[in-house]
């Protein structure tokens, strides 16, 4: 009986408010880098990942800040 993988991912990017950022290395989480990219964009303090896989394997990681009120 085979089961149906979805493919692994040849390659991953990471983007930001119109930005494309390399991936630094398999070995860091998505959550890892978001934790390095919030040093120079502090507005995603509290951002969300979402992870979209293109028709070439390739796995894009998105980061959004989320919208807060202060009170």
């Amino acid at each position: 009986m085979t089961t149906l993988q979805e493919p692994t991912p040849t390659h991953r990017v990471f983007k930001y408010g119109g930005k494309v950022f390399p991936d630094p290395g398999a070995e860091y989480t998505a959550q890892q880098v978001l934790d390095h990219i919030k040093n120079f964009f502090p507005e995603l303090g509290n951002a969300t990942i979402d992870e979209k896989q293109v028709a070439d394997g390739t796995l894009e990681i998105t980061f959004s800040k989320q919208v807060t009120t202060k009170g």
